[in-house]
Order: C-alpha cells, then sequence, then structure tokens
C-alpha cells in the first residue's frame, strides 16, 4: 500500500481544523461537494490507511488522507486550457459518433471540470479546472471577453457587416451585440472573421447568423479573456501559467 503523509495544517489545499471528510476532499481540489461525496461511497477514500465510506464522517489535520492510494497532500488544484474537437461535448452524449469532454482529461487529477461549454460543433478554447470557485467565476461571470474565429459562407456585404456591428435581436434572447468585429479575409465564396464578445448564450453567434441566412462553416473560440488557444492541437491539453491563472482570480 501506498505510504501515505499525516498532512500539515499549512497547506493552503488542505483542513486547518476538523470538518468533514467530502468538505476536506473539495478543499483539496479533489472536486465538488456531491463528487467528493461520490469519492467516499464509492470506496475510493482511506482515512488512516482505513476505508472511510462516510462523507460526513470527521477529520482532523493530524490524520492520514488519501484518494486512490494518492497522499491528500499530493493533490491540488490544476488548471488547463483544452482545444476542444468538433462533436466532443461538455454533457452527456448524445449520438454514437460523440464523445464527451472528460474522455480527454488526465485520469489521475480528481475533480476536473469545465468551465463553461461550448456546443458539439463549435471548436476551440475551454477552460478546464477542479478549482470550482475558479470555474464559477470563469463560467458565470461577464468581466472574460470571448474570441472567436468564423467562417461563415458567402461574402457578406457592408450592409450586412454593419448590422452585425450594430446588433441583432433574437427572440428570448433580446439584443445580440459584439463588442468588436474584424473582417480577415473573403475568398472563394466564404467570408472569415473574428468576433468578441462579452459572453456566449444559447448559440446565439449561430443564431445570428441564421437570421442573416448565411452558414457558419467553422466556429472556434480563440481567446477568453488574456487566456488565448494559440497553437494548442484539437484535443490537446497544456497547463496554464500561473498569471493567467491568478489573472482570472483578479478579474
Amino acid at each position: 500500500m501506498t505510504r501515505k503523509h499525516r498532512f500539515a495544517s499549512s497547506n493552503p489545499g488542505r483542513p486547518d481544523r476538523t470538518m468533514g471528510l467530502a468538505r476536506a476532499l473539495q478543499k483539496a481540489g479533489c472536486g465538488t461537494r456531491q463528487t467528493t461525496e461520490e469519492l467516499v461511497l464509492a470506496g475510493r477514500v482511506e482515512v488512516d490507511d482505513v476505508v472511510e465510506r462516510n462523507p460526513r464522517s470527521s477529520v482532523s489535520p493530524d490524520q492520514r488522507i488519501a484518494l486512490d492510494g494518492r497522499n491528500l497532500d499530493h493533490i491540488g488544484y490544476r488548471y488547463f486550457a483544452f482545444h476542444k474537437p468538433a462533436r466532443v461535448v461538455c454533457a452527456a452524449v448524445d449520438g454514437p459518433d460523440r464523445r464527451r469532454v472528460d474522455e480527454f482529461l488526465p485520469p489521475d487529477v480528481p475533480g476536473l471540470r469545465a468551465a463553461g461549454r461550448l456546443d458539439g460543433k463549435t471548436t476551440g478554447l475551454l477552460l478546464i479546472s477542479n478549482d470550482p470557485a475558479w470555474n464559477e467565476k470563469v463560467s458565470s461571470g461577464t468581466q472574460f471577453e470571448q474570441e472567436y474565429r468564423l467562417q461563415v459562407d458567402g461574402e457578406l456585404t457592408d450592409i450586412e457587416i454593419g448590422v452585425i456591428t450594430a446588433g441583432v435581436h433574437l427572440p428570448n434572447l433580446g439584443l445580440f451585440k459584439p463588442l468588436n468585429v474584424h473582417i480577415v479575409e473573403k475568398m472563394n465564396g466564404a467570408t472569415v472573421l473574428t468576433m468578441v464578445l462579452r459572453e456566449g448564450k444559447v448559440r446565439q453567434v449561430r443564431r445570428m447568423f441564421d437570421t442573416l441566412r448565411h452558414k457558419i462553416i467553422l466556429l472556434r473560440r480563440i481567446r477568453i479573456g488574456e487566456i488565448r488557444l494559440g497553437d494548442l492541437a484539437a484535443g490537446s491539453l497544456k497547463s496554464l501559467t500561473g498569471q493567467e491563472i491568478q489573472g482570472v482570480r483578479d478579474a
């Protein structure tokens, strides 16, 4: 059996007082309260080398806790950028040719969740972490710009570009007005452009171009706040830098 060291209260990812086991796991970055309770109920957590199946069992800083044989000291918050490919979904799989985002995540880091979503057809930047507060800030706030690169069928006219820039009223969503629209090029009966949004809601980009009768050929998110997709290959993960992580916290 893997040796498990006693955890120190000076570790910011560890409890510094007596608390419930599921709560201690949550503070250590092992997932949300619900997922940590499920980990305990599944028999994957040991306290002082004994499997504990009660999520509310009290633990103190001088007890040894391990998840899947790993000392809790070695489990902390992790933050990644993921290039989501097409036909990969963030929620339940809804077709035989689709995969879930969590199939691409490292199995040795518990509690990883996507901060926000992209629909199955949209590719690009998705932020992943096991820090619930950080994820919530990314997904619920409007302080982070989101930049997309699009290719649409047909060459957009100056009038259509003006309509997009001024904003389009969408049913049940109200006015959808991008912060910035930039035409990259027009070629072979298609238009490539970038669009900066304050937030993304319910396929609003696709719905706007449906209103204009232009089919989206490619839609890729390339930036969230100051975090960029860059040349990250589809289906790949990369760890975020300390500056990128802190930038979200400070926003």
